[in-house]
């Protein structure tokens, strides 16, 4: 017998054994269910029912309503089916109730399998939840991306300039409020990555009036072009008080005085064009003797340092500008003209910017000519594919992408969406959807996006008054205060034990940090993550209360996307068989997963 299309014909097995029932319980012949990315509509032909029957969806009752020709319908939340894996019961009013039923709950219309959205999703977002999968497989990758592309800006509290309401805790709970309730995922994960390239401490800028224009920064041109961004945050008030650029005034052998080179240093080392000249596929160029051939030297940074003196903080309101305006970082640095250095200047590969320029004309005319350097497509690729997919790309996969930044085929150079779609659509990035990646592709979780991908892996809610980045700062990670311009972790550290492989996340991850994952994996699973923090097991347990294996497939599905090697999951399934309790069964299998390097691997 063929069901219709859209049925699930309900088959007894071994583990769900529901012969024998009394003839008064309910009993469910077919359950029909439809997804969308609100929920699902779950719709049972169900026997012996009683007036003011209803369903039970993954331990929750649902409002019922008695069809015309018998049927029962309700309504659910996707994360009622972790997995795709929902336990459905029809109680009567005294109290009787069908047999529960596991069913694999449908997505009409999907073009995508679960496994390749959410493998998507852990390089695109904080970490999938049952209804984004839902979501991307009915949508697609490119209506996906341009749904994200247009979706509001998650936004950080309003930031004033007294000096008694300067505190960072507020930014970094709002940080992981947005992780968990923004609707901009993409967004945010990219302007993330950005502040690991253009980075800025709170080490040093270390008030919320100096961190969140800069933050917003980041978020507003994420998806922008990428020369906007650069001479953005040339003129961002909190990048120039980390890097000194604020206040640089121009040389004066007489008194001793010459430029700050710290951002002019750092613009070319970390933010653009790297050390060592590239080829498109972020290989080195090599000179005969087969050496990296440098990018610049010495002398290119005191040059270009020159170019960046003669700007200050903007005027406070209601203030005149001077010389050296006092600390305000609302809007752009302004240029004060006696402090700018307007001698003649020879920048990166002979370029000459001619004397008696304005400070706001040469600045402009350098970052131009720095934007266009061949370097910064493949150096901004190699980063952004580390942070975002894979910490050790082809170079065939870099070259891809640096040519979707230098606008090619057809394109504008710099173009942050043409790079973002060529990183995530990239063959490379999706080679695992429908198999195995290699040993060498993926990358470690750092704190941040362990916590994030793991709670909204168990669809958790979370208020502004969470904790989080506490915990991410016990594995290593203080959010918003990265130890060094260098970013959290060297985004070009090779750890010795793995042959030349990159793998900056490594970095952090010392014995007593390895010790904190697992501890929070821990307070996850056995809910002591504080009140701001909410995770509902009940579907998990009522997967368990069925069968333990029901759970396993479900942990399989939602943290390893359908690659839990048997070998762990029958660990995990001998675990169980010591425990029996099914919400202690449910804990335990969560910690054990989540814990695991198989899951701590983002791949």
């Amino acid at each position: 017998m063929i069901a219709p299309k859209g049925w699930i014909y309900l088959v007894p097995v071994s583990l769900l054994a529901v012969s024998g029932q009394p003839n008064h319980k309910p009993t469910v012949n077919a359950i029909r269910t439809s997804v969308e990315r609100s929920g699902m509509r779950v719709v049972v032909d169900v026997q012996n029912i009683e007036p003011g029957a209803t369903i039970w969806l993954g331990g929750k009752p649902l409002v019922t309503e008695r069809l015309a020709d018998g049927r029962l319908s309700g309504t659910a939340p996707a994360a009622a089916a972790p997995g795709g894996l929902a336990v459905i019961q029809v109680r009567n009013p005294s109290g009787q109730g069908s047999s529960l039923q596991v069913v694999e709950v449908e997505v009409p219309n999907a073009v995508l399998s679960a496994r390749a959205a959410g493998r998507f999703l852990e390089q695109a977002t904080w970490g999938p939840t049952s209804e984004s999968v839902i979501e991307l497989r009915t949508m697609g990758f490119e209506k996906w991306l341009g749904a994200q592309f247009a979706a509001p800006l998650s936004d950080y509290p309003e930031p004033t300039n007294d000096p008694a309401e300067q505190s960072m805790s507020p930014v970094q709970r709002r940080f992981f409020y947005n992780c968990f309730n923004g609707q901009d995922q993409l967004r945010q994960r990219v302007a993330f990555a950005l502040h690991q390239i253009w980075v800025v401490s709170a080490n040093k800028t270390n008030q919320a009036r100096m961190m969140i224009p800069y933050l917003r920064l980041l978020h507003q041109h994420a998806f922008g072009n990428y020369f906007t961004l650069m001479r953005e945050m040339t003129l961002n008030p909190t990048m120039g008080r980390y890097l000194d650029m604020v206040n640089n005034v121009k040389p004066d052998p007489a008194r001793g005085i010459s430029a700050n080179e710290n951002y002019a240093r750092e613009l070319l080392q970390l933010f653009t064009i790297g050390t060592v000249k590239l080829n498109l596929d972020g290989t080195p160029v090599l000179d005969a003797s087969g050496s990296p051939i440098p990018t610049y030297e010495q002398t290119t940074i005191e040059q270009l340092a020159r170019v960046f003196t003669g700007w200050t903080y903007p005027p406070t309101p209601g203030q005149t500008s001077g010389a050296t305006n006092p600390p305000y970082f609302f809007g752009r640095m302004v240029p004060w003209e006696p402090n700018h250095d307007t001698s003649a200047k020879t920048l990166l590969d002979g370029y000459r910017i001619p004397a008696g320029q304005s400070a706001e004309k040469e600045l402009d005319e350098a970052l131009l000519h720095l934007f266009n350097h061949p370097n910064v497509g493949p150096f901004l690729a190699r980063r952004l594919i580390g942070l975002l997919v894979t910490g050790n790309p082809s170079p065939a996969y870099v070259a891809r992408v640096a040519a979707a930044f230098n606008g090619k085929p057809g394109g504008v150079r710099g173009d942050m969406k043409a790079v973002i779609r060529a990183i995530l659509l990239d063959p490379e990035a999706r080679q695992g959807d429908d198999q195995d990646t290699p040993p060498t592709f993926g990358r470690l979780r750092e704190p941040v996006l362990y916590i994030s991908s793991l709670l909204r892996g168990l669809n958790a809610t979370v208020a502004e008054a969470n904790n989080l980045a506490a915990r991410a700062a016990a594995m290593g990670q203080t959010l918003f205060y990265p130890p060094t311009v260098f970013n959290y972790f060297d985004l070009t550290y090779q750890p010795p034990a793995l042959g030349g492989l990159l793998a900056p996340e490594f970095e952090i991850l010392s014995p007593a940090n390895a010790l904190a994952r697992a501890n929070f994996a821990d307070m996850a699973s056995f809910l002591r993550l504080g009140p701001a923090v909410n995770i509902d097991l009940v579907p998990w347990i009522n997967l368990a209360t069925v069968h333990k294996w029901y759970l396993s497939e479900a942990l399989n599905r939602v943290f390893c996307h359908r690659r839990m090697p048997e070998a762990v999951r029958d660990r995990i399934l001998i675990a169980l068989d010591y425990i029996s309790d099914p919400a202690l069964q449910v804990q335990t299998a969560v910690y054990l997963a989540t814990s695991a390097m198989l899951y701590q691997v983002q791949n």
